[in-house]
């Protein structure tokens, strides 16, 4: 899937969401921001820019920033990613979902180009295939895995019926950024 497809459906599926909660869509990445008092919520989605694999799929990540202006990546300001926000059950929902998604990824052939440059890239790759088996927790870097535009639908009705939440959080609170 190209980038532009991904960010196509999660529009479809975010969007319901954020722009009667006064969100208004920016023009990088898929954005939106909302002014709070005198400095701006930005939500944003970023696909990974590893690009697609026929097999692996891609992933996405969603971050967080308050700053003086509506723009993703706006200096200075304080970002956070949506992983921090998660809650223990949604932690383990995400996880669950992650891993209903990598079964159903199709394995690649022995002769793909990732599996002939060396163990440690065959390793690096093969393990993209394998379900997550830790704990989510908040300070994990957290990518949402897709292959399909049906995973990301699942991905982005995960973040639809809980984002209100995670922005009110995001905005009452002023923890350190790890990014």
């Amino acid at each position: 899937m190209k980038s532009t497809e991904v960010y196509a459906v999660l529009k479809q599926e975010l969007a319901p969401m954020l722009t009667p909660a006064g969100f208004k869509r920016g023009r990088s990445f898929l954005s939106w921001s909302r002014a709070t008092g005198s400095r701006y919520t930005v939500v944003w989605c970023q696909v990974s820019r590893e690009g697609w694999d026929s097999f692996a799929g891609s992933q996405f990540v969603v971050e967080f920033q308050r700053s003086a202006e509506p723009v993703v990546g706006a200096h200075p300001s304080r970002r956070q990613r949506i992983v921090e926000l998660l809650s223990e059950v949604d932690l383990n929902q995400a996880r669950n979902a992650q891993n209903r998604i990598i079964a159903e990824l199709r394995r690649p052939p022995a002769n793909h180009p990732n599996l002939q440059v060396s163990p440690e890239v065959s390793a690096w790759y093969l393990k993209k295939f394998e379900p997550v088996t830790e704990p989510c927790r908040n300070d994990d870097d957290f990518w949402f895995r897709y292959a399909s535009p049906d995973h990301v639908k699942i991905w982005g009705r995960f973040l639809a019926e809980r984002l209100r939440g995670w922005v009110q959080q995001f905005e009452s609170e002023e923890p350190a950024s790890r990014f």
